[in-house]
């Protein structure tokens, strides 16, 4: 006569709990073999395998439903099947996993830049950037605190629509052209930093590669003092202007304490020699 496990027996075998397969039962999963007069669940050592294989597509994060539709159809194709479609999943999932492991690094790399330069506030340097990409949309209204987050959100919805994360980096374009003119921001604008892989997105600018007189400074884009501090410090030094002034927002209101009610940013403007 056929020795018959309790549920208790049962789950203890597969290291799972009493719960777990009250649940199974209730969902027609897996069912005992037979329930006496009390309502006691009993199982049969013929069964283990087949638990020991729902057991094996639950931990490799096969749904119960899809596990069920399997079981009660399964032969060696299906089976084959089964672990093919959910490896692609896997795969997939891989894929999206890296494309966030990037995001995470580009934001740490973003905040070592802060603690690597937080002593040079203030003073002019010159640096060498790659040709870089960018999301730019033009303020409608007069550059604002509210009109700057407003236009960063509007860039924010055309990275959603090419579901792109903006972990780059974002800040303000002030056109060379309006430098010397009484508006300073005519033309002028919120930006997103694109991943290099982008090819084609609407509302794409372009930063061109090169050297940039450079300085990092606790200020918004609209206190233009910094801007003048620089492009004075560009000419005295015997460069000139050759582009668009792009200021890199690298701490925003988030960062704000008692102290400090100012983002820190990096004002980047590139310049060739005279």
């Amino acid at each position: 006569m056929e020795k018959y496990f309790s549920i208790g027996e049962m789950a203890s075998i597969h290291h799972i709990s009493r719960q777990a397969l009250i649940y199974y039962d209730k969902i027609d999963l897996f069912k005992p073999i037979k329930t006496d007069d009390h309502g006691y669940r009993y199982y049969s050592p013929s069964q283990i395998p087949l638990l020991r294989e729902i057991l094996f597509l639950k931990s490799i994060g096969i749904k119960l439903d899809t596990i069920k539709e399997h079981i009660q159809n399964r032969n060696l194709t299906t089976a084959i099947s089964l672990l093919e479609s959910h490896k692609e999943t896997i795969e997939q999932e891989i894929e999206q996993l890296k494309a966030t492991k990037g995001h995470i690094e580009n934001r740490l790399s973003l905040f070592a830049t802060v603690e690597n330069f937080k002593n040079e506030l203030y003073q002019p340097m010159i640096e060498t950037f790659p040709e870089r990409k960018v999301i730019f949309v033009p303020f409608e209204h007069q550059i604002s605190r509210k009109e700057l987050h407003l236009t960063v959100m509007k860039a924010w919805d055309i990275l959603n629509r090419y579901s792109l994360l903006p972990s780059e980096g974002f800040g303000t374009i002030i056109r060379k052209e309006s430098l010397e003119e009484n508006d300073v921001f005519r033309g002028a604008g919120s930006c997103i930093m694109l991943p290099d892989d982008v090819a084609e997105i609407e509302n794409m600018f372009t930063l061109p590669a090169g050297e940039y007189a450079c300085m990092f400074k606790y200020g918004m884009p609209y206190e233009t003092q910094f801007l003048d501090e620089l492009i004075e410090w560009i000419h005295d030094n015997h460069y000139q202007v050759a582009g668009d002034v792009f200021d890199a927002c690298l701490l925003d209101s988030t960062f704000y304490g008692e102290d400090q009610n100012s983002d820190f940013c990096q004002l980047q403007i590139p310049v060739k020699k005279c």
